[in-house]
């Protein structure tokens, strides 16, 4: 195997909402799409709004047909299920700060996988699709993103001597929908393609995933075969015990009394390692939970307290990346272990909800 990379695009200039659209024409298949996106804070600050957010869909479309659809949050968190490794996430809410995130969309188990992989030969008009809205969170200027400074690398990686695969590993969201107080959610999920993973998320700023929904349960002909059943807290467990806790860098910009959004929605905790010059403050973080590090308790050297916003750098670290929390079928890396649905009439995933109005999705990475 020989392998190349191919720019398509290098930090092309997105518009703050709106929908880029690139031709997809290699010759060769396809092992990955590097994707990376960069943008400037506006001048006074961003708190809480990271490019996670503002990059609402990215598809592979053929036509009218959509191959793979899923947002920035989702394909971050899951190439973090499928590798063991982060993205890269530098989230900053500086003044004039500029946030980077770049992640793999990959189309096999792994980069350079030749078992799978995408071959544009067998379609139309294969195309990649970037929708993006700056002011997702909120309103794009002096205290969000500053506008016109949205931008985005896709670097195609490339197989060369390697057969064009008949199948890739797509993830496609199913529709999103608000939770309620209580009750369940029936989802049906297509019976047509194998199983490789569903990515959950639940996500509600203040809450854990397990308090929006609690129990999970994949059932298949009116439960004539249960494929799981079990509480969201111990599906989250498991996977922190698979994936660790892992962490990433983030330029946070906070005063006393404060709250801060992270990027893990489990058991978040930060370590500041870095201060602004001539200003050093003494920290504490009174609560951890639920995307949020609240309370902040910062002093000055007299003791007295300090609520003009600091400049701070800080280690974060937990788990449940993007309030997402993933069921494997079988082993990662061995297609003989997946799920196959296509023997059943009917798939439902079956959520048993606790909080209502948080924003919630699964997605389904199966062999396409």
């Amino acid at each position: 195997m020989k392998t190349r990379d191919y720019v398509i695009e290098y930090q092309k200039t997105l518009d703050d909402s709106g929908t880029l659209i690139k031709d997809l024409d290699a010759v060769e298949p396809i092992s990955a799409l590097y994707l990376e996106f960069e943008a400037a804070n506006g001048a006074t600050s961003n708190k809480g709004n990271f490019l996670s957010d503002v990059i609402t869909k990215i598809e592979i479309t053929d036509g009218g047909d959509v191959e793979y659809s899923v947002n920035l949050s989702q394909l971050e968190a899951l190439y973090f299920y499928k590798t063991h490794k982060l993205p890269v996430l530098f989230p900053s809410e500086w003044a004039a700060g500029t946030q980077r995130h770049g992640v793999y969309m990959l189309f096999g188990r792994y980069l350079w996988d030749p078992t799978y992989n995408l071959a544009l030969a067998r379609y139309t008009n294969p195309q990649l699709k970037i929708t993006s809205n700056l002011s997702a969170i909120r309103t794009a200027d002096g205290t969000g993103f500053d506008t016109a400074t949205l931008k985005a690398t896709i670097v195609a990686k490339l197989m060369k001597e390697v057969p064009a695969a008949p199948t890739f590993l797509a993830a496609k969201e199913t529709e999103p929908f608000t939770s309620a107080a209580s009750g369940e959610k029936r989802v049906e999920l297509n019976r047509d393609r194998i199983y490789r993973l569903l990515l959950l998320r639940f996500w509600l700023q203040g809450y854990d995933v397990n308090e929006i929904v609690s129990d999970v349960k994949l059932t298949a002909d009116m439960d004539d075969y249960v494929v799981f059943n079990r509480k969201l807290q111990q599906l989250d467990a498991e996977a922190l015990a698979e994936y660790g806790a892992p962490g990433y860098k983030h330029d946070m910009l906070f005063g006393h009394g404060d709250s801060i959004r992270v990027l893990f929605n489990k058991e978040p905790f930060a370590t500041p390692y870095a201060q602004a010059p001539g200003t050093p403050r003494m920290f504490n973080l009174t609560a951890q939970w639920s995307s949020l590090l609240s309370e902040l308790e910062v002093y000055a050297h007299d003791g007295s307290l300090d609520t003009t916003d600091r400049k701070v750098t800080a280690w974060v670290r937990g788990h449940a990346l993007h309030a997402c929390v993933p069921v494997v079928f079988g082993i990662l890396n061995e297609p003989n272990t997946w799920f196959d649905p296509r023997v059943y009439k009917k798939l439902e995933l079956v959520l048993t909800q606790g909080t209502a109005s948080a924003a919630c999705s699964v997605v389904a990475e199966q062999v396409r």
